[in-house]
């Protein structure tokens, strides 16, 4: 398929399955084993295409309002890159913590790779410092450096650990 052809499929799926929830659509697009490069795969959530559907329920689950918007859309061969940005209120359990009512812009870059008109791998980086910040889970302003020595060995254990086949 084209790149325009491939930004169209991917425009499609955003608007129909994110925007407004219709699963239907993220079934013919979405290949049953796809790869994704992020926190479904490196999450508690099941590979492939059941993971992007856990993904959904529990956003439309924490941020009930959740609305998506595309600012860019850029395809090369079999890639589509998308800059969004998603907003929300946090009226239930989402990312392990329970509802807090505040607001939240989440800014992300996604990328993602087509073969026959179907998303087969996907890779997303989030925000997600920014959001833990409105929603009042990190300290705004900079990081006090005990806090920031914490966080990155907390990520190093977690990653050493995950090459070891266990969880943090």
């Amino acid at each position: 398929m084209s790149p325009e052809e491939n930004k169209a499929i991917v425009a499609n799926y955003l608007e129909q399955a994110w925007g407004k929830g219709d699963w239907a659509v993220a079934e013919e697009v979405v290949a049953d084993d796809v790869v994704f490069h992020d926190q479904i795969r490196e999450g508690d959530l099941p590979a492939g295409r059941e993971g992007m559907r856990e993904a959904m329920r529990r956003i439309s689950t924490g941020l009930p309002d959740f609305t998506m918007d595309v600012h860019e859309l850029i395809a090369e061969g079999d890639f589509v890159v998308i800059r969004w940005s998603s907003t929300g209120t946090h009226n239930g359990f989402f990312n392990g913590f329970p509802a807090t009512g505040r607001s939240v812009t989440l800014e992300s870059i996604s990328i993602v790779r087509l073969k026959d008109g179907r998303i087969v791998e996907g890779w997303q980086e989030a925000d997600q410092f920014g959001a833990a910040r409105q929603l009042g889970m990190l300290p705004k302003g900079n990081m006090p450096k005990p806090m920031a020595w914490l966080v990155v060995k907390g990520i190093r254990l977690k990653d050493r650990l995950s090459r070891r086949g266990r969880t943090a």
